[in-house]
Formats: structure tokens, C-alpha cells, sequence
């Protein structure tokens, strides 16, 4: 089973703001999940740690991954990259996958 990202608390008050992690290792992410609030802004330490393999987090309104939220900076392991955007300010069920290795994804939840 695939662990869940829990974001981190909120560094200001009413829960605007959340900090998540994850790491991709052996051509996989360590979560299969990432939940926010609604219109979070969102900021992902990103820690690539295949070497010498591209990877990068991007999030997408649904899995034909056609409509992008966010799309990260792909960086090349052992590596770490810092993305920061807005989530969107409706809830639901969206998706995030490395855009190098679409097999690599999740469910990006706001909440």
C-alpha cells in the first residue's frame, strides 16, 4: 500500500498555506496521495532520488493529464526542487504524475 502525503501545518492562520513532501525513489513517488485545502497555496519539496533519472510533480484537472494545475520543473537525481502554486479553490479529485514517467501518479485531493 502507498503511503499517504500528509501536508505539513499551516504556517499561517486559516489554513491557507501547506507544505508538502515527497520523494520519487526506484521509479515510483512514496505517495499515492496528496491532500490540500481548497485555494491552498501550495508549496512541494520535491526530492528526486534516482540517479541520473529525470523526474519531476505535476498536477492536472484529471488523469488524461490534458489541463494542467501546475506543471514542475523537471530535475535529473539525486536532486531536490521547491514548486509553489495555488490549488484550486473548488474540491474534488485531481491528478498529479511525473510528466517523464506518466505510470508515476496519484490522486491530488483538495479538500
Amino acid at each position: 500500500m502507498t503511503p499517504e502525503v500528509t501536508p505539513a501545518q499551516p504556517r499561517v492562520a486559516g489554513g491557507r498555506d501547506v507544505t508538502v513532501e515527497i520523494a520519487a525513489e526506484n521509479m515510483a513517488f512514496n505517495a499515492g496521495t496528496i491532500t490540500v485545502p481548497a485555494g491552498a497555496r501550495v508549496a512541494i519539496i520535491f526530492e528526486n532520488r534516482d540517479e541520473g533519472v529525470p523526474h519531476n510533480v505535476s498536477v492536472y484537472t484529471d488523469s488524461s493529464a490534458t489541463t494542467p494545475i501546475y506543471v514542475g520543473e523537471i530535475v535529473t537525481g539525486p536532486a531536490r526542487a521547491a514548486y509553489a502554486f495555488t490549488a484550486p479553490g473548488t474540491s474534488g479529485t485531481y491528478f498529479f504524475r511525473c510528466d517523464v514517467h506518466p505510470s508515476m501518479n496519484g490522486d491530488f485531493i483538495v479538500e
